[in-house]
């Protein structure tokens, strides 16, 4: 594949699902630091994009919906969650577990401003990025020759 279509790809499907993007970035690049551009790149938009959207969902959604206050078991988890770790622990989960979308929705259940949502993520989108596309570039390894087969 070109150049261009590797970074295309690795972007958009950063935007939603990050480890699909890491692994075209590290099959279609022979540098490191492209795939980080790249993939980092596409999971900042991707949870602006859907930062955005989700408070808009939640406002739309809450006008046809008519919420039982009961206290079932996702509550519940939802609660130690929040409790145990919270926003930062979201953030860390989302690249690598979770979806951008679904870590976003989780972040915006929490917490309703914005900038702490994005802040938040981008330090662990950078952080991701640096510990994979890093320690490619570090230690010289090529992951990329092991997909390929």
């Amino acid at each position: 594949m070109s150049f261009g279509t590797v970074a295309l790809l690795s972007f958009l499907w950063s935007t939603v699902k990050y480890l699909i993007g890491v692994g075209v970035a590290v099959t279609g690049f022979h540098n490191p630091l492209y795939g980080w551009i790249f993939t980092s790149a596409g999971a900042f938009l991707g949870v602006v994009l859907f930062t955005y959207s989700e408070f808009w969902l939640e406002g739309y959604l809450k006008k046809f919906s008519n919420p039982k206050k009961r206290f079932t078991k996702t509550r519940r988890r939802l609660v130690w969650l929040r409790l145990h770790g919270g926003l930062p622990l979201i953030a860390l989960l989302t690249p690598i577990i979770l979806t951008i979308p679904v870590g976003t929705l989780l972040c915006t259940t929490f917490i309703h401003e914005k900038h702490k949502i994005i802040l938040w993520q981008s330090i662990s989108i950078a952080f991701w990025s640096t510990l994979i596309f890093g320690s490619m570039a570090l230690f010289d390894v090529n992951i990329g020759q092991y997909l390929k087969r």
